[in-house]
């Protein structure tokens, strides 16, 4: 299992390398800028020993992909723009969080909003998969969005809808803050293609993250195979990046020892 770090752009790339072996960038912050910026973040990157194997924070707030205010042709431009862009940098995850973009408003059907997401998820999977790109659905909080928020109940919506090469994440903070048994994984391992980890209070993962071990053993009894990212806040990242990095290696170690 590949272990990398979610970051926020190319000025956190100095700590990770020698440590990790990847970064996961946010779409909507990194990626879509102007096509100068774009250009020097793929500069930067091919002359970087940490590549951009994933993608996360796909959506701005703004656009809208579940209520009455989708603009579909904005929403297929951006994700054509999207795609081509993170086939160049060699990405080939894309995770859909993006809370507020798929929140269901207020007084809106809420059928009718999982059909919405239903089909643009389906759609965005598909044109992925042209791009080198599996589309990695994440759970998220209640406090999130109100749409989605278990890796049970995100797995039961793409085994019930036909959404094509659509896959799943599994974030441990979100499973820890709403009590989600380690049993879900399990029940949910042919659809996952990508993981993260936080520590307590989604702090960087340290001694005090007791469910950290727990969940990558469940991960690798489970047959997963695709790579793990710590996603979290931080107090001065280049100081504790590389140690919690460390910290995460040493402890998927652990959760490997006697099982094959």
């Amino acid at each position: 299992m590949r272990l990398g770090c979610c970051i926020s752009g190319e000025d956190q790339l100095a700590p990770l390398e020698g440590s990790a072996d990847y970064c996961e960038l946010p779409v909507a912050r990194a990626l879509m800028e102007s096509d100068d910026a774009f250009e020097r973040l793929a500069a930067r990157l091919g002359a970087s020993p940490v590549p951009a194997l994933a993608c996360n924070v796909f959506l701005p707030a703004k656009l809208k992909v579940v209520g009455p205010e989708v603009e579909a042709s904005s929403l297929s431009e951006y994700v054509a723009t999207a795609l081509v862009r993170m086939e160049r940098l060699g990405a080939g995850v894309l995770v859909v969080g993006s809370g507020a973009a798929r929140a269901v408003p207020d007084g809106f059907d809420r059928d009718r909003a999982l059909e919405q997401f239903a089909g643009f998820l389906r759609g965005v999977a598909v044109r992925a998969a042209d791009h080198h790109v599996t589309v990695a659905l994440e759970p998220l909080r209640p406090e999130e969005t109100n749409l989605l928020n278990t890796v049970a109940e995100s797995a039961a919506f793409l085994r019930e809808r036909d959404l094509g090469p659509a896959r799943l994440l599994a974030d441990l903070y979100h499973m820890r803050e709403q009590g989600e048994p380690m049993d879900s994984l399990g029940d949910a391992a042919d659809l996952l293609a990508h993981v993260h980890v936080a520590g307590v209070g989604r702090g960087r993962p340290g001694p005090d993250a007791e469910d950290l071990e727990p969940f990558l053993r469940a991960l690798h009894d489970a047959g997963y195979a695709g790579d793990c990212s710590i996603e979290c806040s931080w107090k001065d990242f280049a100081a504790e990046a590389p140690g919690a990095l460390d910290h995460t290696r040493s402890v998927a170690r652990r959760a490997w020892e006697g099982r094959t």
